[in-house]
């Protein structure tokens, strides 16, 4: 059943301010750090350091990824339909920053001797906590504003705060002159106290504003349905997928391409730094040249960019510093290209079928895509971790050419082959100009 409720005027919504979209982004930056410590730091940690092996790490990280598929979505459905006296969001987020740090502190710190079971353990309760957290979290972005250039500004604010979650957990090392594996107690414990602080903050000064008072009540599988049918939405779930699996590659490969192609393990902080800094500095841009071509054409436009970065990154090798660093500092500023204009584009659409039918499903529409995320980046855990652990990739001293030359492939050009599959689909696909945007 379909509820009809009247949208406040625009003009009726004050404009957020500085530190309202601070305190949103805010809570963002825990859990970037969190992120980048999964995918970059934790399974060269534990296949290496804690002996368990790229294929097993592989495995058990595609795991909790599936895992993931499954609880985004029902969280996202569950949260949208979730009456409190504090709004539909909030309960589930103080239900998820509770696990999510216990678990963080147990995936970063673990005790000295661990197997399989551990690491199963610990993923499970992280991955499950992260998503009530996150999930609700996300989904008010796409509600508390009715400005379609402030969606923008708040995908913005939230990118920000995730560049800089990912450039304090990636330059952590380098800060500390200490190995990746030994800045991971301190990424920890600064996770931990960013997340508490960013939980309040967002609690006492982001304004509820849910436009809907009514709810659907359709069941879960009815609700994917209908956000399935909106041919913007499949337009915009099929190359987000398909980029962020060629950045996972890039990102979940890149301490081993420091290590053993450029042979600078000491520089993998400045490095990973470095990729995330460009990413902060880059996104006045992608804002300013979204303002004038369009959302999608801004998006398609840092795609090509980042291929023309990956195609030149198996030219370089050994003591090539200086020209990688200048390559991955282009893709890093195509990163926060490829977070804030679909994050944006998809508020739009939220936007669109809340005013149309009444029904609060920004829920879904954020927990299919952050599932469609979480999916991709399983590519490096599931892909590339079992083939180069099969021939040796860790354990050789030198690297054949067919072994080089499946690491390149992972890391630079099936991305960049991902890449122009995503254009050719949003080339091909609707208008994603929004109805409210006059």
């Amino acid at each position: 059943m379909q509820s009809t409720v009247s949208q406040p005027n625009q003009g009726d919504v004050p404009r957020l301010t500085p530190w309202q979209l601070t305190s949103y982004g805010l809570l963002t930056m825990p859990i970037a750090m969190a992120g980048l410590a999964l995918l970059t730091y934790l399974p060269t940690f534990y296949a290496i350091d804690m002996g368990l092996g790229l294929g097993v790490v592989g495995a058990i990280f595609l795991g909790g990824r599936f895992l993931d598929i499954l609880t985004d979505p029902m969280i996202g459905h569950l949260s949208d339909q979730t009456r409190s006296r504090f709004g539909p969001r909030k309960p589930w987020m103080a239900a998820g920053i509770v696990g999510f740090c216990a678990a963080l502190w147990f995936l970063l710190v673990p005790p000295g001797d661990i197997g399989p079971a551990y690491l199963i353990i610990a993923g499970t309760v992280f991955f499950i906590s992260m998503t009530m957290l996150d999930v609700p979290y996300s989904s008010t972005g796409l509600e508390i504003s009715p400005y379609v250039d402030e969606r923008s500004r708040l995908a913005s604010a939230k990118a920000g705060f995730q560049v800089a979650g990912a450039l304090l957990a990636g330059t952590m090392p380098l800060l500390l002159t200490t190995s990746a594996s030994g800045s991971l107690p301190a990424i920890a414990i600064s996770a931990i106290g960013l997340a508490a602080l960013g939980f309040l903050l967002f609690i006492a000064f982001v304004p509820a504003r849910n436009r809907v008072e009514a709810r659907s009540s359709a069941g879960i599988t009815a609700s994917l349905k209908t956000i399935l049918a909106e041919r913007r939405y499949k337009y915009l779930l099929g190359p987000f997928f398909i980029i962020q699996t060629a950045n996972a590659l890039f990102s979940g490969l890149a301490v081993l391409y420091i290590t053993f192609i450029v042979k600078a393990p000491g520089l993998v902080g400045l490095f990973i730094g470095l990729l995330f800094l460009s990413t902060a500095l880059f996104l006045p841009l992608w804002l300013a040249v979204a303002r004038r071509v369009g959302k999608a054409k801004c998006w398609q436009a840092g795609i090509m960019i980042s291929m023309v970065a990956l195609l030149a990154m198996p030219l370089f090798g050994e003591g090539d510093v200086v020209a990688i660093c200048i390559l991955f500092a282009v893709i890093g500023g195509t990163f926060g290209c490829d977070a804030v204009m679909p994050t944006s584009m998809l508020a739009d659409i939220a936007s669109d079928h809340e005013s149309e039918t009444g029904d609060r499903l920004s829920g879904v529409y954020l927990s299919v895509k952050n599932a469609v995320s979480k999916c991709a980046f399983a590519a490096p855990m599931g892909l590339a971790f079992p083939v180069l652990g099969y021939l040796e990739f860790e354990t050789s001293e030198t690297h054949d050419p067919v072994t080089l030359l499946a690491f390149m492939g992972f890391f630079a050009l099936i991305p960049v082959a991902l890449k122009c599959v995503a254009i050719l689909i949003m080339r091909r696909g609707p208008d994603f100009h929004t109805a409210q945007a006059s």
